[in-house]
Formats: C-alpha cells, structure tokens, sequence
C-alpha cells in the first residue's frame, strides 16, 4: 500500500477513535482530556518557520500546522479555486497539520451557482487540488478556516460535512471557529458529527479578555459538547479601535485547559516571536 495511502488511514482512524470519545458523552458533560494538551503553531509564512524553529527549540513536542492554500469565489466564472500557500515540507517537523482557508466569497458562489450539486462538485476539486500539494507528507488533521456568517453557519456545516465525504474522507478534519459562532446555542448540533473538534479562535475577532468575555468564552465553548483547541495571537495590530489586545488572552489559558473537551492550544505569531509568553505550566 503506498505510504500516503497509509497516511490517511492513520489519520481516519484517528478521527473515528475521537468522535468515538466524544459521542459517548453527547447527553452528558464531556469528560477532560486524559494525558498532556498538544501545543501547536500555525505557519502561515516563511518568517513563522523560523519562529516554528525556535519555539520548538524550547517546547520539543511543538506541533505545526501549515497554510497549503485557499479556496476562493472567482467572480468571472462563479467557480471556486484554488490558489496554493506554502509546502508542509517547509517545515522538518513531522507529521503536520494543514490548514485551508476559505475566503468570504464562498457564499456568493454558492449562491451564484445556483444547484448544490455545481457548487459541491467545484468545492471538491479546489480541496482536491490543495491536498495534492502535501503528497506523501502525514498529516495529523486538516484544519478547515473560515469566518463564516453567524447566520451561515448552517450552510458552512453541510459544507463541511460534504468535504468529510468527498475529498477529506479520510482525514480528521477539524475547523476554527470564534466566539461570536458558539453565541450561537446550535453550535454544538450543527458542528458535533461532523468534525473532530474545533479551533476557538480569540484574536482579530474584536472579543477582548476581559473577565466577563473570558468567563462567557469559557462557558460557551463548554455548552458545544465538542473536543477544542484555544487559538492565540502573538501579535498586535493598530485598529480604528486603538491597539489590539490579542496577547492578554495567554493569560486566560489556565482557566480554558480546566474547561471539559480542551484538548490544547494553537499559536498564530504573524511572524513574532511568542514563546515566551507561555507559562510554564501550560
């Protein structure tokens, strides 16, 4: 059997043993996660290898999760496509995870289009055409990006739940989602039997770490039912708002790894160097 055959069973099979876990909980409070939270990077540019290289020199269980490319509505032909990122052999580290972005224009070709069939058939080649960048390469999971609508979470869902079929049957698939999607007491339902888990993004989301939004993170994300993973920013940004507060949410992690379906945490360091930030505990 070829190696990345091999691959992608390993990596379904893994899937199936975590919905397995989880499902068995669906009435009930998700148990915590037995054994040490994964810690992880997202390399989106080659400035996020060199941080990857250093961050890993210090956390030698780091994970990496690399950008492979981007799924986009393409307004002349009302198509989707794809335009490639990087490699996930910019990175030494092995397995990786990879991650595909998909851009806002996804629900004006989906409308566009017209009947699903069209729409899905493109999807499926776009995604298609990205996981032949990783070729042989063991992926641990395929992480799904996108800044979907609150309103259009349920067409993203069958979206994704496509994708399980078709070109990501056999690979966990796991996607981000921010807090604004878990406000949304159908989260959980929608996303549960589709997915592996999901990515909680806090930055760039305007969501500060006060207390309070903390304290409502936490219960949300709780109320899904759902494996997850907290993911951080390393940067800050000048908005119309003043200065981003992105890193005060490293200060909140303790209280999200007590929080029942943690499963660790993902880093995005815009090319900054991060390490650092983590306590020594996390």
């Amino acid at each position: 059997m070829p190696v990345w055959l091999l691959a992608r069973w390993y990596r379904a099979i893994a899937c199936v043993i975590t919905s397995a876990l989880f499902s068995a909980c669906a009435n009930e409070p998700l148990p915590l996660p037995v054994g040490t939270p994964a810690i992880g990077q997202w390399v989106w540019t080659r400035a996020d290898v060199a941080r990857f290289t250093e961050s890993a020199a210090v956390r030698p269980a780091l994970e990496a999760a690399v950008f492979i490319g981007s799924v986009h509505c393409d307004t002349a032909t009302k198509r989707l496509v794809a335009r490639a990122g990087l490699s996930p052999r910019v990175l030494q580290a092995s397995p990786v995870s990879a991650v595909i972005r998909f851009e806002d224009g996804l629900d004006r070709c989906r409308r566009e289009r017209g009947a699903a069939i069209h729409f899905n058939a493109s999807l499926d080649s776009a995604v298609s055409i990205l996981l032949t960048r990783t070729g042989d390469a063991p992926l641990r999971v395929v992480q799904l990006d996108h800044d979907a609508a609150v309103r259009a979470l349920a067409a993203w869902a069958a979206t994704v739940k496509y994708l399980s079929q078709h070109a990501l049957a056999r690979d966990s698939v796991w996607v981000t989602s921010v807090i604004a999607h878990l406000r949304e007491p159908a989260y959980g339902d929608l996303f549960r039997d589709v997915v592996c888990g999901h990515v909680l993004q806090v930055f760039d989301t305007g969501e500060e770490a006060t207390d309070a939004q903390v304290n409502e993170a936490v219960r949300i994300v709780e109320r899904a039912r759902m494996p997850f993973r907290l993911g951080l920013g390393a940067f800050e940004r000048e908005t119309k708002r003043g200065v981003t507060k992105h890193r005060a949410w490293f200060e909140s992690v303790p209280l999200f790894a007590r929080t029942r379906g943690y499963a660790g945490l993902w880093v995005f360091p815009a090319g900054r160097r991060w390490i650092t930030l983590l306590r020594d505990d996390a």
